[in-house]
């Protein structure tokens, strides 16, 4: 029987060894699960008090010995509903704990960086990205890839995020430089939610400003993402995005 399952539902190997034993025997006492099991008497008592705090088995005694039972296995989806019902109350308690976390955070690391690695990575931190700006009268902002702009990986993500911006109602603006213009207008061309400015001079590439943060993307084997937070550097770089996208043709 393959009981991997029920490890990772919460399950300890002990308890699991306990549990199938008391299956098979059905009622039985202390002695006979330990050797059914091969977990020492010791052990098994504290096992027994898991398993009954799961609300698998039950207990009774009978001529002043402790007889153990399991109850019927479809218990065990009793037991994940439990936890379910545990994991959303948790999961609100943390929604409501996460702002005084982030309020902490700022206090106490007003700069730093972060690397977002592989693919999975990338999108997190678009993700991010899109839940900054959602509701916030902020375009995305930033410089196109480099010599990966023609990544057909990455122009299919890039694409699909563009979708999910138009439906958030946040529109793009992206400078790129002169050798990109006829692949970006083939690709981009016809998308009125991306409007893309060329430069005639060497600029930053893989560029992206939002909130305090600048980061920068590299699309090669492993697509990666540095992100630096440094409200006087994201400043610095708006400013220079700004200056650049007036004399942008």
């Amino acid at each position: 029987m393959n009981t991997k399952i029920l490890e990772e539902i919460g399950f300890t190997q002990g308890e699991i060894k306990v549990y199938l034993a008391l299956i098979e025997l059905g009622e039985s006492t202390i002695g006979l699960l330990a050797k059914k099991s091969r977990i020492t008497p010791a052990k098994v008592y504290p096992i027994l008090d898991k398993l009954k705090e799961k609300g698998l088995i039950t207990s009774v005694i009978k001529s002043r010995t402790n007889h153990f039972q399991a109850f019927n296995p479809n218990r065990i989806l009793n037991y994940l509903g439990e936890k379910e019902k545990n994991i959303s109350v948790q999961k609100k308690e943390i929604k409501e704990f996460i702002p005084q976390l982030l309020t902490q955070q700022k206090k106490e690391a007003e700069q730093y960086a972060v690397v977002y690695e592989g693919f999975n990575g990338i999108k997190t931190l678009y993700e991010e990205i899109l839940e900054y700006l959602e509701g916030k009268n902020e375009d995305f902002i930033g410089f196109t890839l480099g010599d990966e702009f023609q990544s057909k990986q990455a122009n299919i993500f890039f694409k699909n995020y563009d979708a999910k911006r138009k439906s958030k109602g946040i529109k793009t603006r992206l400078l790129a430089l002169q050798h990109q213009k006829k692949f970006l207008k083939k690709e981009y061309g016809k998308n009125k939610n991306i409007e893309i400015r060329y430069l005639n001079h060497a600029a930053p590439t893989g560029v992206i400003i939002f909130d305090d943060k600048v980061a920068t993307l590299l699309w090669k084997d492993i697509p990666t993402a540095f992100v630096i937070h440094s409200k006087q550097n994201s400043n610095a770089y708006r400013k220079f995005f700004d200056d650049m996208w007036r004399i942008a043709e």
